[in-house]
Order: structure tokens, then sequence, then C-alpha cells
């Protein structure tokens, strides 16, 4: 059975595809898409492997300007090989986070999600609220749970799955990083992908559910222990006003994200190899993901 989640852009599909894959045998493999620039256009998406670590642009500025477009190359390569990846894993579970419009003409890439989707891995999926073939397609299999967060909350759809989805014994980790006092971290981390999705931090924090002064006094406080700017104010005009990560932001993020996949891999591996024949318990942790 597999879970596809689908709704309008904030709606917590990202939130609530990772919850569930707490509550599913882990580790998952797959892909998740990140916000790693911003242009004229609008935000840069990248996919990461999340066997791997290694990450890919999928958006770019179109040639004429003024709007985002897909990278096929990076689907029917990097992708596809994945997805292919996570198949041949051995893990139970497989994220894709999200399945959207850039790769809708992708054959290979949309054959190889397909593949997983009929096979015996669990596959957790995020869907873009778009009408498209492939999207309709998968929002059209009754033998899987659909979830529209359009039509439900995410706490509301936590609260049904929970009974019938107990946790398994996991490891948790929450990467911080210290000077004096905590200087970056999971919030602040979301603050910034945010505000580089939206373009502004009055909806970045709004979408945290975080007053806008709050937002700013957190910001603040970080770039006083930094020594840096993490935003820059653009002013308004005829497409309006709005914010913007500074080049030493992007880094700190890019740096972060890649020291929090590390340690939580650490984690894993370890996890795997001090509980995973824990007398009492059913673990679903393969130590085959580790070997590599």
């Amino acid at each position: 059975m597999n879970y596809f989640i689908t709704g309008r852009p904030g709606s917590g599909k990202s939130t609530l595809a990772a919850w569930l894959c707490s509550r599913l045998p882990q580790p998952a493999a797959g892909l998740r898409t990140l916000c790693t620039g911003r242009c004229e256009a609008g935000p840069v998406f990248s996919l990461q492997d999340l066997l791997t670590g290694e990450m890919a642009p999928i958006s770019r500025p179109s040639p004429e300007g003024g709007r985002m477009v897909g990278i096929p190359e990076t689907f029917e390569g990097f992708g596809t090989e994945a997805l292919r990846r996570a198949a041949g894993s051995g893990a139970a579970v497989v994220l894709v986070d999200e399945v959207g419009r850039f790769e809708r003409n992708c054959t290979s890439y949309l054959a190889q999600l397909q593949a997983l989707v009929e096979g015996p891995q669990t596959v957790v999926a995020a869907l873009k609220k778009e009408d498209l073939p492939h999207l309709n397609a998968l929002r059209a299999r009754e033998e899987d749970i659909q979830i529209d967060l359009d039509q439900i909350s995410p706490a509301e759809a936590r609260a049904r799955l929970a009974a019938r989805l107990p946790a398994p014994l996991h490891p948790g980790v929450s990467v911080r990083l210290y000077r004096e006092d905590k200087v970056f971290g999971p919030g602040p981390m979301q603050l910034l992908e945010l505000t580089a999705r939206t373009g502004s931090l009055h909806s970045a924090a709004a979408a945290m559910g975080m007053a806008y002064s709050k937002a700013w006094k957190l910001l603040a406080g970080l770039e006083e222990q930094w020594g840096f700017a993490l935003l820059e104010r653009r002013p308004g005009g005829a497409k309006g006003g709005g914010s913007a990560l500074t080049p030493k932001a992007w880094e700190l993020l890019e740096r972060y994200r890649a020291f929090e996949w590390e340690t939580r891999r650490a984690a894993q591996r370890a996890f795997a190899a001090h509980f995973n024949d824990f007398p009492g318990f059913v673990f679903s942790f393969d130590r085959a993901l580790f070997l590599c």
C-alpha cells in the first residue's frame, strides 16, 4: 500500500510525508526536493538522493525569462538512477517528495516511479495539485491511501493514521550549532528555506505560525551571532517587495544541510548496529543499507 499526499502549496505535504516515513519501516530511500536558490523568475529547486546525499538542480529560468522551467536531464539521469537505487536498496519505504510538472515529459523517470508504485515497497509521495496525466493517474489509485490536505488538516490526517501506524523504535536526531547560545538549527533552517521559496519573510513566518516581528527578532539575533546578514530586503515596485537570502545565508544553508544529512545517516547506522537485534522488539532497519 502506498501513500499519496496532495494539496495546495504550503499545505504541509512534505511535513506529513516525513512524519509518515517516521511511522513506517526505516530508513526510507528515495528523493526529496530542496530550495537551493532564487532568481528573478522564482525559486530554484534541486533533488537530493536520500541514500547518497547527492543533489542535482531540477529547475532554471526559461530562455525568455519570467518563469521557471524544469531540467529534463536531471530527472532522466540523476532522478531515474536515484529511484533505481532506492528500488534495489532493500529499503521498505521510498519517499518521493515531490512529484510535479517539471518531470511530466521525462519518460524514463516516470516509468521508474511507476515501477516503484507497483512494486513491493511502500511509496510515500507528495503530489503537486495540478491537472497532469501522471499526477491524475497516481491520485486515481483506489488501492492506495489518498490524502488531500485541502480537505483535511495535517493534524487530523496524523490522528487518523497514527492508530494504524504505531511508531517503530527509531533514532531521533536534531542537529544544532552553538556558540554562546544556539546559532542555528531546524527552526532557523525552516524559516530561511520558506523565505527562499516564497521570497517573503512575512509569508515564511505565516507558514510557520510565527509572528512577523518574532521572525525578524530571531533573524536579528542569528545575524549578531554569525557576524553577517542572512536576509536582504528588496524594496517594493511593480512586482512588490520581499526578502532574499544573502550569499552567506545560502552557503550556511548548504553546509548545514550536508552536516545534518551526514549526522542523521551516522545515527541510523549506529542505531542499526546497537539495536537491530535487541530482544523483545521487532525492528525495521536493514543493515544492508549501511554497508556502503
